[in-house]
Parts: C-alpha cells; structure tokens; sequence
C-alpha cells in the first residue's frame, strides 16, 4: 500500500449489524473513489442490488464494471449479500 512517497493510511475497523437485504461492499480505489465522487454510480448499484437475489458472477462484475466518467483504473470488489 503506498508508495515511497505516498503517504499509507491507518488500518481502519468498522463494525455493523446486518440487515436482511444489506450488502457489505468491499472495494479498492478504482471502485471507491467513483463510489464517492459519482453518485450516480452509487446510486444505479444501489438500484440493481436492492430488494433482488445477489446477481451471478457475470452479472456483478458488469455491475462493478459500471462506466464512471473520468475514472478508468481497475476495479478490485467483493461483496456479501445479507440474507
């Protein structure tokens, strides 16, 4: 994490409780940041994944795939859908 002259950021703990339909995102910078900066991205996420069965393989690396303008790095996710 970081380089040389990259500054490294602390380990951060985040704890929740589930809810039946919540899905835990686990994302590197090529899918937070456009999270963050477009939230339109977020929002079509949250559309395709609510209130649906968890999407098969093909399906959520299209999902995570999602065009976001000005954002072109790779995208490292996984995700866990609370039942």
């Amino acid at each position: 994490p970081g380089g040389a002259n990259e500054p490294t950021l602390p380990f951060v703990f985040r704890a929740s409780v589930a809810r039946p339909d919540d899905v835990l995102l686990l994302a590197g910078p090529g899918l937070a940041e456009p999270l963050r900066g477009q939230p339109a991205l977020a929002d079509r996420l949250a559309e395709r994944w609510h209130d649906t069965p968890p999407p098969g393989l093909a399906a959520f690396l299209a999902d995570v795939q999602l065009r976001a303008k000005g954002y072109a790095d790779d995208r490292t996710a996984a995700a866990v859908w609370e039942s």
